[in-house]
């Protein structure tokens, strides 16, 4: 599965499949990452892609990703 998590305030983060789903809220960007480190080990039989994450700062300008390993 390929996740997204987007940054909508300084305290709420999403995260969501790259079709857009939301799947969870958290507080922060490294609690969202921890909880896709947690699918991905759990399983393991899904390829691991890279986790894009979308900050609140780029959402004004245009609606590009930056992804991260």
């Amino acid at each position: 599965m390929k996740f997204c998590i987007r940054e909508w305030s300084e305290d709420t983060v999403v995260l969501m499949t790259d079709e857009g789903h939301v799947l969870s809220y958290f507080s922060s960007i490294s609690e969202a990452l921890d909880a896709c480190s947690q699918w991905y080990s759990s399983n393991s039989g899904e390829l691991k892609y890279s986790v894009v994450i979308q900050h609140k700062h780029e959402q004004a300008g245009k609606n590009s990703f930056a992804a991260v390993a």
